[in-house]
Formats: structure tokens, sequence, C-alpha cells
């Protein structure tokens, strides 16, 4: 009868696998626990409000910038279909 063999295999596997899940749950909350330790000692940074004036200024200049891009970049390459799009009807019409 080889039954037998097969379930003493799977109730080996899953022991093996309830033992390898508690494991693991036991390393995740040791990692937790190092983790929020090490976020306890932590302080932030001494930043006076003129130096937060600054990074806000600073950060406002490069947003400006970036949508600047944004919209050339996108006016050029209307531009540039545009143009296709007019030598491809002037080159079918005639």
């Amino acid at each position: 009868m080889g039954g037998e063999g097969y379930m003493l295999d799977m109730i080996r596997r899953l022991s093996e696998g309830r033992e390898a899940s508690r494991l693991r749950r036991e390393r995740t909350n040791e990692r937790l626990k190092h983790m929020n330790q090490a976020g306890e000692h932590s302080s932030l940074p001494d930043t006076t409000p003129e130096e937060m004036e600054h990074i806000i200024k600073d950060s406002e200049k490069k947003k400006e910038k970036d949508s600047n891009y944004f919209v050339w970049g996108t006016l050029i390459i209307m531009g540039i279909l545009v143009a296709i799009a007019v030598t491809l009807w002037a080159v079918f019409i005639k």
C-alpha cells in the first residue's frame, strides 16, 4: 500500500511548513523591534526658519523649471507633428 508513505510525507511537510512559518514570523517581529528601536534614537536635524524658507524657495524654483521644460518639450513635439502633417498633406494633395 503506497498511500501510507504519501500521507506520512504530507504530514511531515505540513509540520515543517508550520515550523518555517513560526520562524519567519519571529524573525519579522525581531526585525520590526530593531527598526522601531533604531528610530527612537534618531533626532531631527536642526534647521532654522531661514534655511527652511530657502529650501522651500529652491524647491518651488525647481518645480517651475521642470514645468517649463515640459511645456517647451510639448510645444516642440507638437510643432514637429504639425510640420509632418502639413508635409504629408501637401504631398498627397498634389
